[in-house]
């Protein structure tokens, strides 16, 4: 299964578009910071799976900050990473995902594209894929049957 990942999109529309008809996904996930545009996403493709969390620009008071979910028996943790402070080091984030069992934490905040497996857990953030940064990305994780492989793309 292919999963598209985004993360602070601010309102880029555009780049997520291009992406999901570049890579055609199973699933997407956005990571936050305007995940109303993951719901506009939904609109557009309306046959995909969309999950998401708010980010710390988001003001999302009803929307879980974090999501578990299971996908393809891959246990993922999803975060914006505002709540465990990404900006200053991955440690807090590295702990959680080890306290809750799951072998692969998603987070975004940062704009920074990042993929690292730290004791047994994959922390991977897409970058950002909104006009921010002078080099937009996003992520695309394949799995298959429990094992997944995760890979960061840049827009363009």
């Amino acid at each position: 299964m292919k999963i598209l990942v985004f993360s602070d999109s601010h309102g880029s529309l555009g780049n997520m578009y291009e992406a999901v008809e570049r890579e055609s996904p199973d699933r997407i996930l956005h990571l936050g910071d305007h995940f109303r545009d993951a719901e506009d996403l939904h609109l557009a493709f309306g046959g995909l799976d969309i999950l998401y969390v708010p980010g710390n620009c988001d003001y999302a008071a009803q929307i879980p900050a974090n999501l578990e979910t299971v996908i393809d028996g891959v246990r993922i943790f999803l975060t914006h990473g505002h709540l465990f402070g990404v900006k200053s080091g991955t440690g807090r984030l590295l702990l959680e995902a080890q306290r809750r069992g799951v072998p692969l934490a998603l987070f975004g905040h940062t704009h920074q594209a990042f993929c690292e497996e730290i004791d047994g857990v994959t922390l991977f953030n897409p970058g950002c894929c909104g006009r921010l940064t002078s080099r937009p990305s996003y992520g695309v994780i394949e799995t298959d049957h429990g094992q997944f492989t995760c890979r960061i793309c840049d827009h363009g």
